[in-house]
């Protein structure tokens, strides 16, 4: 069943005074009266959607795992059909369209809900999966491969945040990734 309007309105209102509170201040000095202050609710309004700020910013988090978990496990089948440069587009589109939270989000780094922590994680782990899968026999490390493979596409990612969405970043993105799969099946 969708989402009643003035709840999505009111979660929306919230996260997005929280979004401008994490530009402003270190999550840890950010309180419930401030994020109902800026999105111009009330505490009982702020309760009745989130335990506290840690299940706010857990549920943020969660958002962007689950998508980039989805996108980047479709990267990789779509490397077998010779679209991954389209995927990576994709990908990048999403990411440009929610640029500020997304930007902001990898920015903090609490324990239990670190995006960037988690999209290392899962981009690894994905390519990892990927390699062993597909290679036999390779001349260099995996995990050498699948940790190379995860700093270039974070590069990108911080490239796409900071920046606009650059065709040419893209398909050169995929020409890095596809030498270096391609150097390893020698």
């Amino acid at each position: 069943m969708a989402e009643d309007v003035r709840v999505y309105k009111t979660k929306k209102s919230i996260t997005e005074a929280f979004i401008i509170l994490l530009n402003e201040k270190d999550f840890n000095q950010i309180t419930i009266k401030d994020i109902c202050s800026r999105s111009l609710i009330s505490k009982s309004t702020f309760y009745s959607h989130f335990v506290d700020k840690y299940d706010l910013l857990e549920k943020m988090v969660n958002k962007y795992i689950t998508f980039f978990k989805n996108e980047i496990s479709f990267r990789f089948v779509s490397a077998d059909q010779g679209h991954v440069a389209q995927v990576i587009e994709m990908i990048m589109d999403q990411t440009a369209a929610n640029k500020r939270e997304i930007a902001t989000l990898l920015n903090v780094h609490v324990p239990f809900a670190n995006l960037r922590v988690e999209l290392e994680g899962i981009l690894y782990q994905a390519c990892l999966s990927y390699l062993n899968e597909k290679l036999s026999d390779p001349n260099v490390s995996i995990d050498y491969l699948a940790q190379l493979y995860t700093a270039n596409a974070m590069v990108h990612i911080n490239w796409t945040l900071k920046s606009e969405k650059d065709k040419n970043a893209i398909e050169l993105v995929h020409k890095l990734q596809q030498y270096i799969f391609e150097q390893v099946q020698k």
